[in-house]
């Protein structure tokens, strides 16, 4: 009888790893159908995250069909700043990197945002800090940041 049962112990010695080996191949098949589907709504994301952030971003993947073919610019706040003493808030911004004529920046709270010579400008009073303020184009981009002394 003890030799029975050794028999039957070391003939499911690696039954536990080809359980493991099969439930990782079930879990590596699984993210790759998941990041098939969804990879280019993801890329969008992080995209969109990038350029808030200020940087740039070439997504490189084919757009999904729900996505207009319109281009929206890219909306970047370089500076926004409060000045406790006067209560003041100095924002700059850029659209695309730089100014365009064509595009005009409103802020909120503000208003519209002065052309400079490569970034738009705005300062307004404000009784205290720190806020959100939030950029939006004419043509249609907009950054969020929050603003503090």
């Amino acid at each position: 009888m003890n030799q029975h049962y050794s028999d039957k112990r070391r003939s499911d010695s690696g039954q536990g790893l080809v359980e493991y080996a099969l439930l990782l191949v079930l879990v590596a098949v699984v993210s790759i159908v998941v990041l098939s589907v969804m990879g280019p709504s993801i890329s969008n994301v992080y995209c969109e995250i990038v350029t808030t952030l200020g940087g740039t971003c070439d997504s490189g993947g084919e757009e999904s069909d729900d996505v207009d073919d319109e281009v929206i610019d890219v909306v970047a706040i370089t500076r926004a700043d409060y000045d406790s003493g006067k209560q003041e808030l100095h924002i700059d911004a850029t659209s695309n990197g730089d100014y365009d004529a064509s595009v005009t920046l409103t802020t909120s709270p503000g208003g519209v945002m002065e052309a400079r010579a490569h970034h738009y400008h705005l300062v307004f009073t404000l009784s205290g800090c720190p806020c959100a303020v939030t950029v939006t184009s004419s043509e249609g981009g907009s950054a969020m940041v929050i603003a503090g002394p």
